[in-house]
């Protein structure tokens, strides 16, 4: 059964006589809800915007029936989710063939000749590849498989094992090691100018026939010699850096005792187990010994390349649910991951596991956009940790920046509160560093190998936060995202809670019922705009898609159904009194009476005015008595009075008779009947007195003047025209929308202990805004793509 009996009950009390397959789709809307559609109100619109007639349920049965079979998976597929969030530790990685190569060289500690972790030794055994290497199976990369197999054949070398592994092992280095200089440079491995040269110098010590006077060899040389200059050995004993993830390629120079100290507090160094077990060779220290013991038990012999990685997995995981629009299942599950990334946040940042004592710039723009963006309280001096003299860096001592790092800062530093002046110079610097890589073409990635990357940055850069709209996004992600990218450490790795099949297949249903719930209100709305005539007005049918579009990308959810039918109608009737108000045929008096009918509530003060403005009083008179009649059952109290009021204030400034330059400097209130109109139907409980508390006026009295100046910017690029003054006009239009969503930014994120304005509220003001600026940013050409994207194009 898809819903509870007493949902399912109310269903049928609403439908009555629906057909079946009418009900299979009602069923698929109640699961994609969720709990928040116990009010019955959400239902009715989507019923009434539904069964316009015999021939449309016909032609949709079929696709209602396949939208019934996917709501049952999905069900099934959000419990699985639910599962895998509910249960994450340590993080799940897989195992690195390098890393398990350092554990099996470890002597045991009591004296006798013999592998400490046999376990490890054996695994390599079990291991190898048929082309003779060790590395990931299904991702063929030459250096990564090179100093994979590298490791192991030293590993088995030294305990004189395997020696048909090693031969075959052998041939295979010496083919590809003089390949090596053929791979690009970003998909080397992590470490691998430091540790590469040492093992290197290992086999020639074991007398291991290999082609040691390889070209790409003394490039290798020169890297690690830039990195030491940026990282000294004294930089090494006395502060925490990168190197101490890499210690096994330096151990001839560690003082081991001194390096002790910077231990991290499970044992590791930095969560290498490679490095730790270099450590442990040269130490025989406890905590080294006690880590090792841990992860080759988990990983039955084997070791990821890094553990743990709690805080990279939540980070990602999250990022990836949201991106897919599939976070509102998963709610509590999200919040618990943040607060527990939360937990280990500091003002140097973080790194991607709990009190790492290397903070990196990736890790730390993630947790600030998530953490930021649902409330929790963090700073952005985190950031100046990261930058030196005009450039940021991913972690101190850094040689190159990288693409994902710089992407995920960029992403971080858009959520800028006003003044936050290191978030100005990371959006300026990383904005610049991508288009150079993109006009380069070289995005690709040293910490991932992602298909989508390329795609994934060109939006971001296309479509800055300000101006993209979730639904869009996510419509875009749901092609870039793969099951199959692979991450680049020390050797190659997958994170299977980062990127999981499951997500992608809930994702791509519920877009597409979603999408079906979309169009089928798109049909009601068309209807309602022809027989209210409308169309009569001049207003066509695409302002009427695109006014639709706006609200569904805006706010997709099923059960905001209510509001984003009261968003859409509102707007087009703002349009259409919009074109009533200036045609030529419409006096002054005509505007006044239009206006006095409405503040009196009285249609037939109107019994001189044209038909057309009696069709078009009428249709706002009805409109808004329906919201009110909705909004008794959405808030429980009568909301006509406050609706009647905001509704008044707009039509009283559009009927003022106003020079040009009096037009272009008023403030519109299109926003506060659009936030307002939709946050009654949308399910909060919004007070009489909440509406005239200072704080809610404040942050109102900004949405309004935000989404004027981006009404007015939208309005010239639509017309194809400059603003009335030019291009300096023009700019300051921009700069001050820009500013203006500053504000409404620290407004909503900023964190308070608590009421008086509601976060939903404040969160919708800010999607308001987002979505006029989306409208000032993008060209009918752009907007129209993005249409029959979102609304007509189902994923696969």
């Amino acid at each position: 059964m898809l819903i509870s009996a007493e949902k399912s009950s109310a269903l049928n009390t609403i439908l009555g006589t629906f057909t079946a397959a009418n009900l299979h789709f009602f069923q698929a809307a109640f699961l994609v809800c969720g709990t928040k559609m116990s009010k019955i109100l959400e239902v009715q619109h989507c019923a009434v915007q539904f069964l316009s007639s015999a021939n449309d349920q016909i032609e949709i049965r079929e696709r209602n029936l396949q939208i019934s079979r996917e709501a049952r998976k999905m069900k099934s597929w959000i419990e699985t989710v639910k599962y895998i969030l509910r249960s994450m530790e340590d993080g799940e990685i897989t195992i690195s063939a390098y890393d398990t190569a350092w554990i099996a060289l470890v002597p045991a500690l009591n004296g006798s000749a013999e592998p400490q972790f046999p376990s490890s030794l054996q695994w390599l055994i079990d291991n190898q590849l048929q082309d003779g290497s060790w590395g990931d199976p299904h991702m063929f990369l030459i250096r990564d498989r090179v100093i994979n197999t590298l490791a192991c054949v030293l590993a088995l070398k030294t305990w004189n094992t395997f020696s048909l592994g090693v031969n075959k092992g052998l041939i295979f280095l010496q083919t590809y090691i003089p390949k090596m200089n053929d791979e690009h440079d970003a998909h080397t491995p992590v470490g691998f100018e430091i540790v590469f040269p040492a093992l290197m110098e290992d086999a020639k010590i074991l007398g291991l026939d290999l082609p040691y006077d390889a070209e790409f060899l003394q490039k290798i040389h020169d890297e690690k010699a830039l990195k030491m200059k940026r990282i000294t050995m004294k930089v090494l004993h006395e502060f925490p850096s990168t190197l101490l993830h890499s210690l096994e390629g330096l151990r001839d120079k560690v003082e081991w005792e001194k390096i002790l100290k910077l231990q991290s507090k499970n044992g590791s160094f930095l969560f290498s187990p490679a490095s730790t077990a270099c450590a442990l060779a040269q130490t025989s220290d406890t905590n080294c010994l006690r880590y090792l013991n841990e992860i080759t038990e988990k990983y039955d012999g084997g070791a990821p390349n890094v553990y743990p990685v709690d805080l990279f997995e939540r980070l990602w995981t999250v990022d990836r649910i949201e991106r897919l629009g599939i976070a509102r299942y998963f709610e509590s599950e999200i919040t618990d991951s943040l607060e527990y990334v939360y937990r280990y946040w500091t003002n140097e940042g973080i790194g991607w596991a709990r009190e790492s004592p290397v903070k990196d710039v990736d890790d730390t723009s993630m947790a600030f956009r998530l953490l930021r963006s649902h409330g929790f309280d963090v700073t952005a001096e985190a950031f100046n940790h990261f930058k030196q003299d005009d450039q940021f860096f991913c972690f101190f001592g850094q040689t190159k920046q990288t693409v994902t790092g710089m992407y995920n800062l960029y992403r971080a530093s858009q959520l800028l509160f006003p003044g936050e002046s290191i978030l100005e110079e990371a959006r300026e610097f990383t904005k610049n560093f991508l288009e150079e890589k993109r006009a380069e073409k070289q995005l690709r990635d040293k910490w991932i190998i992602a298909k989508g990357l390329k795609e994934e940055v060109e939006y971001a850069l296309k479509f800055p936060w300000y101006a993209s709209q979730e639904r869009i996004a996510t419509r875009l992600y749901i092609n870039q995202y793969r099951v199959d990218d692979v991450w680049i450490g020390k050797a190659l790795y997958r994170m299977p809670i980062v990127n999981n099949k499951t997500y992608i297949e809930l994702a791509k249903a519920d877009f597409n019922i979603c999408q079906s719930i979309h169009r089928t209100e798109l049909q009601g709305i068309i209807r309602w705009y022809r027989e209210s005539g409308l169309d009569e007005l001049g207003l066509r049918q695409d302002q009427i898609v695109k006014s639709y579009f706006l609200s569904a990308v805006a706010i997709y959810e099923p059960d905001m159904a209510p509001a984003r039918l009261a968003w859409v109608k509102s707007a087009v009737l703002m349009a259409a009194i919009r074109i009533f108000f200036s045609g030529r045929n419409c006096l002054a008096h005509h505007r006044s009476q239009f206006l006095d009918a409405f503040t009196r509530w009285k249609g037939r003060v109107m019994r001189d005015s044209p038909n057309s403005a009696k069709r078009l009083f009428s249709c706002l008179f009805r409109t808004v008595n329906l919201f009110s009649v909705d909004g008794v059952v959405s808030q429980g109290r009568d909301i006509s009075g406050d609706l009647r009021h905001i509704w008044e204030r707009w039509l009283a400034s559009e009927a003022e008779d106003l020079t040009d330059a009096q037009e272009h400097e008023k403030l519109c209130t299109d926003a506060e009947i659009v936030v307002l109109t939709a946050a009654f139907l949308g399910g909060e409980t919004i007070s009489s007195d909440l509406l005239s508390h200072p704080d809610f006026s404040s942050i109102m009295k900004v949405t309004n003047t935000v989404c004027s100046l981006l009404r007015r910017i939208a309005t010239y690029k639509n017309e194809g025209c400059d603003s009335p003054s030019g291009t300096e006009e023009d700019d300051r239009l921009k700069r001050r929308s820009e500013e203006g969503m500053g504000d409404l930014v620290r407004a909503v994120y900023r964190h308070q202990c608590g009421p008086p304005v509601p976060i939903g509220l404040k969160r919708l003001c800010l999607v308001v805004a987002k979505s006029f600026y989306y409208a000032a940013h993008c060209n009918n050409e752009e907007v129209g793509n993005h249409v029959e994207m979102v609304l007509f194009q189902p994923v696969y």
